[in-house]
């Protein structure tokens, strides 16, 4: 793979774990998906083009992403670290009490982080993205679904989850 295009996929590899390669600010721009954008933009309050992000590390990122109201962005500066996994206090407490929050229709997007950053921390980033990419497609069709689709919106195949 080459180096430009490893950069512009570490992109996507949230600072608190989180994979933004199966978020909806990130996919629906590429899907025009106007539907789920016009919802954000009226439920944000934002013009529909703020409606889409590159991932965490981007310099596009989704309002809500950038301001990062659970402290990881300053905390990542502050500590001179790019991901959570870097951290000599990761696992922290600020990680811990994220664990529980975003979750939809029963399936959790947190739950794992923990996990997920020990899984960076000691297979590396390039492993880790490209597990996420094989296991975030649909098995049928290779579609990439929201983070919280139960079924394929392409070709309805039911995607598997874990759930809380």
């Amino acid at each position: 793979m080459p180096n430009k295009l490893k950069d512009n996929l570490k992109q996507l590899v949230g600072i608190c774990g989180i994979y933004c390669g199966t978020c909806p600010m990130y996919l629906a721009p590429r899907y025009h998906d106007l539907e789920f954008i016009d919802k954000k933009s009226k439920e944000y309050g934002l013009p529909a083009e703020e409606i889409r992000c590159d991932g965490c590390l981007s310099d596009q990122l989704f309002p809500p992403c950038r301001v990062c109201r659970h402290g990881f962005r300053q905390c990542a500066r502050e500590k001179n670290v790019t991901w959570c996994f870097q951290c000599q206090d990761f696992p922290c407490s600020r990680l811990q009490s994220f664990l529980d929050i975003h979750v939809v229709d029963g399936i959790s997007h947190h739950a794992e982080l923990i996990e997920e950053l020990q899984y960076m921390k000691e297979q590396g980033i390039e492993d880790w993205l490209e597990r996420q990419d094989r296991e975030g497609r649909c098995p049928k069709c290779g579609r990439v679904p929201y983070w919280f689709d139960r079924k394929c919106t392409n070709c309805q195949t039911l995607i598997p989850r874990k759930w809380i």
